[in-house]
């Protein structure tokens, strides 16, 4: 065999057949060329029975591990350890994701045609709850098909799905799942090997499809109610990672730094981070926050700045990482200048145009102090704050006073094209252009 994927199975008999068939439908010859390793982590729905008719109808390719303890990292070496002696490479599906049909032979070509390449990987997209593709596909559009981590620090990678290794080099480098972690297990997994290899591969002709269940019982969902998704992270994930990169390298390269920072931001997001105060009791938050604040050491306000993240965030993290927690003054980025007003609503009454607004507050804010206008056609008008928005709030911190964010403004039929504009100390600020005709055309091809 030449390949041997490895697939824990848990509790998937909705989707495992398709993840199955997937490889078993791949365009090279999959008798000849595919092994299959299941390793069934003692289900209690139909995923066992389903395994057996798999195994029993392709005998020489499909082989069922059945593991009494529901441990996905234990499950991936255990089935890194069954596979063949002749295979050549080792890929990682799980059990209800699947590939695209050419994923295997693309993923072939590309070892053939690189052989000091040895770790390639497929872009991310999304399916069922949610569609599209994955942000960090933007790696697959920058024409290079490899990847020095050394020279590339913001092309990381997080997914252990549509992952494949020389199997020879992983057997090489001794790393394995470190099995006391049910999450991010994958991620410091990947990196360990990265840091040794320095580089990896990308096949942006192929995909590799990632479930989003609608159930919202994936592993990655339900991580944020389990307490080791905290302090047990930072520890055994995090640091684990930053002190392999000391060991290597003799400092947190910038790669590893944009890899642990493009994970932790998300603790502060506001779909997550009221969660810590839901999880943790008050002692293990103290350890919590203290932990963080020792993983920030090791990461450059600078790599913090060139983040894809909402400039409140950043500022957050910086202030953050400068006095610890609870954060009591934030450092400011931001520029005034550089938000955006965008338009909620709007509705055409009698001879004008009602309009709803709102300010991003992705960069900055007003106040009590500043007054909004609208131009059109040399005309100024000063516009309504109508509600008071929900403020942003970080940890008890407020990043974004949202109190005078909200605006109510009329614009008589006719006017094309109009500007926001915000009175400061005398001062004017110009802010976003609006023109009508792109806001109804938009409209109207969404109906």
């Amino acid at each position: 065999m030449l390949f041997s994927i490895v697939m824990p199975v848990y509790n998937s008999e909705l989707y495992l057949s398709e993840a199955i068939e997937s490889i078993i439908n791949q365009s090279i010859d999959f008798k000849k060329n595919v092994e299959i390793i299941l390793i069934e982590n003692n289900s209690i729905d139909n995923s066992k029975k389903i395994c057996e008719e798999y195994a029993s109808q392709y005998p020489t390719n499909i082989k069922v591990i059945f593991q009494d303890k529901p441990n996905v990292s234990l499950a991936r070496n255990t089935g890194i350890k069954a596979c063949s002696e002749t295979s050549e490479y080792i890929g990682f599906i799980d059990s209800d994701d699947k590939i695209s049909l050419n994923a295997i032979n693309d993923t072939l070509d590309f070892f053939v045609e690189n052989p000091d390449i040895n770790l390639a990987v497929l872009p991310l997209f999304f399916f069922e709850k949610k569609r599209g593709e994955h942000s960090l596909n933007y790696r697959f559009k920058k024409n290079k098909n490899i990847i020095n981590i050394m020279n590339d620090s913001n092309s990381i990678h997080y997914h252990i799905g549509g992952t494949f290794f020389r199997k020879k080099s992983l057997e090489n480098t001794g790393i394995t799942f470190n099995e006391e972690m049910d999450f991010w297990e994958d991620v410091l997994f990947i990196n360990s090997f990265l840091i040794e290899e320095k580089k990896y591969g990308l096949i942006p002709t192929a995909k590799y499809f990632y479930r989003k269940r609608r159930d919202g019982k994936s592993l990655v969902d339900t991580s944020w109610f389990k307490k080791n998704r905290y302090t047990f992270l930072l520890k055994h994930g995090y640091f684990q990672i930053i002190n392999r990169s000391i060991e290597e390298f003799g400092e947190v390269i910038p790669y590893i730094q944009f890899l642990v920072l493009q994970h932790l931001k998300l603790f502060i997001l506001q779909k997550y981070n009221t969660l810590v105060y839901e999880v943790l009791n008050d002692e293990e938050q103290n350890e919590f926050f203290k932990e963080l604040y020792h993983i920030l050491e090791y990461i450059d306000e600078k790599v913090i700045i060139e983040q894809n993240m909402k400039t409140y965030l950043k500022e957050y993290l910086i202030s953050f990482k400068r006095w610890g927690y609870p954060v009591k003054k934030l450092i400011q980025l931001g520029k005034l200048e550089d938000e955006k007003i965008i338009i909620t609503n709007w509705k055409v009454q009698k001879f004008s145009l009602i309009l709803s607004a709102s300010l991003s507050n992705e960069e900055s804010v007003i106040n009590n102090e500043n007054s909004i206008y609208v131009i059109y056609g040399g005309k100024k008008r000063k516009i309504k704050i109508t509600n008071k928005q929900k403020n942003i709030v970080i940890w008890g911190t407020t990043v974004r006073d949202r109190r005078y964010s909200s605006f109510q403004l009329k614009i008589p039929l006719g006017v094309m094209n109009f500007r926001f504009v915000v009175e400061r100390e005398s001062d004017y600020i110009a802010l976003n252009k609006v023109n009508v005709l792109n806001k109804i055309f938009r409209k109207l091809t969404r109906i």
